[in-house]
């Protein structure tokens, strides 16, 4: 079996719409901002033009929200979504490759 991104991507959505802790701890715009890094996968440099300021803010920016999400919610999730940071940084071309899953 196959996981597609896109999979991932309408799970991870509903996690954040759904999650009333998450809801409770960030503002809107900081939800806005996870979701636009983390699942539409956009870049610092195009948050910046969509937010007019600076990618280096951005990125600070989100680096905040991934510590109120660690201090306050789940430091589980944090590192997760540190880690899908992380690959979106390293290959902001194609970070995500399809995954295999094999089921027994």
């Amino acid at each position: 079996m196959k996981l597609e991104k896109r999979d991932i991507d309408i799970f991870l959505t509903l996690w954040i719409k759904n999650d009333r802790e998450l809801w409770s701890e960030l503002r809107d715009i900081q939800i806005k901002l996870i979701v636009d890094r983390i699942i539409k996968e956009k870049t610092y440099q195009d948050l910046a033009v969509e937010y007019k300021t600076t990618a280096r803010k951005i990125k600070e920016i989100i680096e905040a929200i991934l510590i109120k999400i660690d201090r306050n919610i789940s430091s589980e999730i944090a590192k997760h979504l540190r880690i899908i940071n992380a690959k979106l940084n390293a290959r902001p071309d194609r970070p995500f490759e399809t995954v295999d899953v094999f089921l027994n």
